[in-house]
């Protein structure tokens, strides 16, 4: 079931495996970008999500403080969440890919985390492989 949907992102639930998927199409402005990251939040934690997918494939390289607010309030909020597991997706972009790894690192000290080249790979690693 899709949760969110805007022209730079979408969320949406597989309630079979209670995987979130977030999958950003394209860039977006600050304030987009930290009220998606916001609604994200909200939408795991009031599905009680034990799985997510983060398909930043597209996602495009964002400010510093955007960053530092990734890696400060967000992860905060990430660590609350009742999360096992996250796939991470790669980002095309090198920059993006380096502020995201940021995100990653921190989140993994709690939370296992693996990155993957696609979906599909990514899918597969949180249903059929059982958390640490």
């Amino acid at each position: 079931m899709v949760y969110l949907q805007t022209e730079y992102l979408q969320v949406e639930h597989h309630t079979a495996n209670n995987v979130l998927i977030t999958q950003w199409y394209n860039g977006c402005s600050s304030l987009q970008y930290r009220q998606a990251l916001i609604n994200i939040v909200r939408i795991a934690r009031n599905l009680q999500v034990e799985h997510v997918i983060m398909d930043r494939r597209l996602l495009q390289p964002i400010s510093e403080d955007d960053l530092n607010w990734t890696c400060t309030i967000y992860a905060k909020a990430y660590d609350k969440l009742p999360l096992k597991k996250i796939a991470v997706i790669h980002s095309f972009d090198n920059r993006t890919e380096q502020q995201q790894k940021k995100l990653y690192e921190q989140l993994a000290h709690r939370i296992e985390t693996h990155t993957f080249d696609d979906l599909t790979s990514a899918y597969e690693w949180l249903t059929t492989i059982p958390a640490r």
